[in-house]
């Protein structure tokens, strides 16, 4: 193994042992064993097919009362799924999650870059983690 792959593995050790990683693996764990949250979630993407297929019919075959009455209950799930508890914590801990792993990718690509790895560090303030924002700094 060589001193890359060596720190690499480090590096994931260390995000494993982090609370953010703790907080946001005990809620996905919550979720998935949240058997109403899963049935929730199973009815809603079933919807979302059923809707994608009627809205893909040529236009004179399409039923827009079908298409309504499938638009207001994917919405009614996708409400019922936001407000679930679990689903509340788990989005809290992945944007934890995604937040460490930005700062991480972009003080890696800093690095890169040629610049101080004890000394660099990212600005995330206006980091959206999307790179056509910004113009692609990672």
């Amino acid at each position: 193994m060589n001193a890359v792959e060596s720190a690499a593995r480090a590096l994931g050790k260390a995000i494993q042992a982090d609370p953010r990683y703790l907080a946001y693996h005990a809620a996905k764990n919550e979720n998935d064993s949240d058997a109403a949250l899963q049935t929730a979630i199973q009815d809603f993407n079933l919807l979302r097919m059923n809707y994608q297929r009627e809205t893909e019919r040529a236009a004179e075959e399409q039923n827009t009362g079908k298409i309504q009455k499938l638009e207001q209950k994917i919405q009614e799930r996708y409400l019922e799924i936001r407000e679930n508890p679990h689903m509340a914590a788990f989005e809290a801990a992945k944007q934890e999650m995604d937040a460490m792993m930005r700062e991480v990718d972009l003080i890696l690509t800093m690095c890169a870059n040629g610049e101080d790895p004890d000394t660099c560090h990212p600005d995330l303030s206006s980091c959206t983690g999307n790179c056509s924002s910004c113009g692609g700094c990672h």
